[in-house]
């Protein structure tokens, strides 16, 4: 027997009362009158016994009485089918764990998974009486996207309303938030049953979260809390899904070639051969290749394809069809603007060579580049926020507001380009632009000694030709990653011109920095260093011939055109977010106004950005289908953002009674707990095989009443015996 309100059994000292006053009354003397002795004789004995089982009685039926008003109130509950059968049930709390990911909308013999799903949710409903409440917990639900609803429903229409209004989502909640998320919710009802239901096909994908995962157990749930679980789907499903697809770091040209690579997972029990794959750009297939997957096993695959186009690029590679229509497809974007605007920032003499470098345009399918040109002292907000990549030619002359405004700009996603100064000094340095843009420590200015009747300089010693800077720059590549060459030598097998370095700036890379060109003193010549969004890259030498002869090697003028198409082309790659998840969407257009953002579905959502430093963001949250999504103002289209469902909803092996007994015991659930059923028919009878308490406080008050009205009867009769005899 439990008790629902304990504290009321402390009222069971009450009872005492009865017999205290019953002790005290056996100490009173009463003195009784009488003429003669004859009275006494005419008493029987068995006259006052009979007086004296009647105290007894009554002492019994007092202390009874209050025995079972104290037990009524505290409400007794007995926990059993039987008694439950003949009893009024106690009140229920329920949680309705509902799998409504996309794994659910596959089919077997009795239908689709989602559609059996609602009806155990019904069929397991029809027990609940009133007074008794659910909690309705989709698993979509529990994303950044959706808030819990965490209010019982205790209207039953309503609630068989809601069940039926659920879809298959891209939303991806795991059964161990839910699990987690009930043993909250119950936590707080005072309600004596207390049950947990899923209904799901228990997918491998669905059934933990890797985010939460820790090494200890935990104990979640009272031991009294009952769960159900309808495991849902009698056949494997022959599924190929896409865990990922990616576009490696490069240069997007119009007409040139670029990689995408995707990984494709056979999640069946067979080996597949000559399954195809294809790319689309635009919904144009533009390439397709067979391979074979094994079974229950990921395969890396890659494609070079070229886009016949500028400006913003939808694709997405696609497989053949399976059970699951859902993870077919993969979608990304990437922008290959028609013109880029570049800002070179220097005097006069510094801007020389960049200036006739940039001028030159390496190839019909490259970007058309528009060139401005400012001295430090005139280098204004509205110049930095209009380009697209800035080259600072010099290093020296900028104000702190100025140095901010190219720390954000960098921060922000821009490109930035910086030359030394030839009259560099590495503490002014250090302590100012250094400083405002976190670069590498300038540690000294090296000057080779020059030896008797010759001059002294230093070359390149190794280069990364793997960097896609240098993709596609040389008609042949070393498949070394970098090559060596002492000073004064040729090397016919690097393909890179090193130029004579006479004097060098020599900076001591950081962890967030990459030295792309190493000099044969092993100090770095071209540095790429990350700072937030941005990237810069650092040269160790003037584009002027003060210190080398840079400028007037060959390499020059496509290094520098690559340099600025690789800084200015970061951002083209819009990364791919999960259904639910915030994208943060950025713009340094001037414009104002709100932002249109079309879904998949061709739905139109409104937004006003907020303007922060020269640039507009908008956190859009909206993501709730997968595909690509187009981000526009009234001058044109700003962004483009692909949306893809979590690789972990191509898993569709079911989990095994390991990994689910895992789960169980991480959270703290005894499996005797647990009990299961395949099918919606069977629902009613596991519940009503293991359900039912009776609360029983309604017994004990009739009974009490009875024992009222005999205490009553047994009081009235012997106050009439007590009566006193009339004497003489």
């Amino acid at each position: 027997m439990t008790f629902l309100n304990p504290l009321a059994l402390f009222g069971l000292l009450a009872a005492a009362i009865p017999i205290l006053l019953h002790l005290l009354n056996l100490r009173k003397l009463r003195t009784i009158e009488f003429s003669t002795l004859s009275f006494l004789k005419e008493l029987q004995k068995s006259s006052i016994r009979r007086l004296k089982l009647r105290q007894i009685l009554l002492l019994i039926l007092r202390t009874l009485l209050v025995l079972l008003i104290v037990i009524a109130f505290s409400r007794p509950t007995l926990r059993g089918s039987l008694i439950g059968n003949i009893g009024v049930h106690a009140k229920t709390t329920a949680v309705f764990i509902v799998d409504d990911s996309y794994s659910m909308t596959v089919s077997d013999d009795r239908g689709e998974l989602l559609k059996q799903a609602k009806q155990s949710a019904h069929a397991a409903l029809q027990l609940f009486r009133d007074g008794d409440e659910v909690f309705l917990l989709p698993l979509s639900a529990l994303t950044s996207a959706h808030s819990t609803n965490e209010t019982a429903v205790r209207d039953f229409a309503l609630l068989r309303s809601q069940i039926d209004g659920i879809k298959a989502s891209a939303l991806r909640g795991s059964l161990e938030d839910a699990l987690r998320i009930s043993a909250r919710l119950l936590a707080t009802s005072g309600n004596f049953n207390k049950e947990v239901y899923i209904f799901s096909d228990f997918q491998q994908g669905v059934l933990r979260n890797d985010a939460q995962a820790s090494s200890g157990n935990e104990h979640l749930f009272a031991p009294d809390v009952r769960f159900f679980f309808v495991r849902l789907g009698r056949r494997d499903v022959q599924n190929f899904g896409f865990e990922s697809v990616s576009i490696p770091t490069s240069i997007f040209e119009r007409e040139k070639p670029f990689t995408v690579q995707a990984r494709i997972g056979n999640y069946t029990s067979r080996d597949v051969q000559d399954h195809v794959v294809s790319v689309f750009l635009n919904g144009a297939r533009v390439a397709e290749r067979s391979v074979d997957l094994k079974k229950n096993s990921v395969l890396p695959i890659e494609f070079s394809v070229v886009a016949n186009a500028t400006g913003f690029i939808q694709g997405f590679v696609e497989t053949e069809d399976d059970d699951l229509q859902y993870d077919n497809r993969r979608y990304f974007t990437l922008d290959i603007p028609e013109r880029l605007r570049a800002l070179i920032v220097g005097d006069a003499n510094d801007l020389r060579f960049p200036r006739l470098a940039l001028s030159t345009r390496a190839s019909s399918s490259e970007s058309a580049l528009v060139v401005d040109e400012v001295t430090p002292d005139r280098l204004s907000t509205v110049e930095i926020r209009r380009a697209d990549v800035i080259l600072l030619c010099t290093s020296a002359g900028f104000t702190a507001p100025q140095l901010s405004e190219l720390a954000a700009f960098v921060r922000n996603g821009g490109g930035l380009v910086l030359f030394p100064a030839s009259h560099v000094d590495p503490a002014a340095f250090n302590s100012s632009i250094g400083s405002a843009l976190s670069l590498p420590a300038l540690a000294a200015v090296d000057r080779p000694q020059a030896s008797a009747g010759s001059e002294s300089y230093i070359e390149f010693g190794k280069v990364e030709l793997k960097h896609p800077l240098f993709e596609g720059m040389f008609e042949s590549q070393n498949s070394q990653s970098g090559n060596s060459r002492s000073p004064g030598t040729a090397n016919a097998r690097v393909p890179v011109e090193s130029p004579r370095v006479r004097t060098s700036a020599r900076f001591m890379p950081n962890s967030r920095s990459t030295s792309i060109i190493t000099l044969t003193n092993d100090a770095p010549f071209l540095v790429e260093q990350q700072m937030g969004s941005g990237t810069i890259f650092l040269f160790a030498v003037p584009p002027t011939t003060e210190w080398s002869d840079l400028p007037l090697k060959g390499i020059f003028v496509p290094l520098l055109h690559r340099s600025v198409l690789y800084l200015a082309r970061q951002r083209s790659r819009a990364e791919e977010s999960l259904p639910g998840a915030e994208v943060t969407i950025r713009s340094r257009s001037a414009g104002s106004g709100t932002w249109t953002i079309r879904n998949p579905g061709a739905i139109d959502i409104t937004a006003s950005p907020a303007s922060q430093g020269f640039q507009q963001i908008l956190r859009f949250n909206s993501t709730e289908l997968p595909g690509i999504y187009t981000v526009s103002s009234k001058d044109g289209v700003i962004e483009q953002f692909a949306v893809n469902i979590d690789p972990r909803e191509s898993q569709t092996q079911k989990a095994t009674d390991a990994e689910i007994n895992g789960l169980l015991g991480h959270l703290g659930i005894a499996k005797t707990a647990v009990n299961e059923s395949n099918e919606a028919a069977d629902v009613q009878r596991i519940v009503q095989a293991s359900r039912y308490g009776v609360e029983l406080w309604k017994y004990f008050l009739i009974l009490a009443l009875v024992v009222a009205l005999v205490e009553l009867f047994v009081a009235r009769s012997f106050k009439s015996e007590m009566v006193p005899v009339p004497h003489d």
